[in-house]
């Protein structure tokens, strides 16, 4: 659990600021490029991505589902996937596919 709680406090102190819903939560943004893309998307999803497109990396408690809404410096972004990264049985992250 010592690793979990290193994670959370990293992304806590680092992270950026964003809004789901009427909660504030902070997770590490970047801009997905076409290698990462292709990891977390297929053709069919793909075409459907306005580019570009942002990965965003956060604590794994924060309620992210497809379809909801993120907003980041005044711009809002719709999920479109989401993915529980684990060690062992444990998730650590939570990456989220924002267009």
């Amino acid at each position: 659990m010592r690793l979990l709680e290193r994670v959370r406090k990293k992304i806590e102190t680092y992270g950026e600021e964003f809004t789901l819903g009427s909660s504030t939560y902070h997770g590490v943004f970047a801009v997905l490029g076409s290698g990462n893309m292709r990891s977390y998307l297929d053709d069919v999803e793909l075409m459907g991505v306005a580019r570009p497109a942002l990965m965003l990396v956060t604590s794994s408690e924060v309620p992210l589902a497809v379809n909801d809404h993120v907003t980041r410096d005044g711009r809002t972004y719709t999920v479109l996937k989401t993915s529980n990264h684990r060690i062992g049985e444990t998730t650590v992250v939570k990456i989220a596919i924002l267009a």
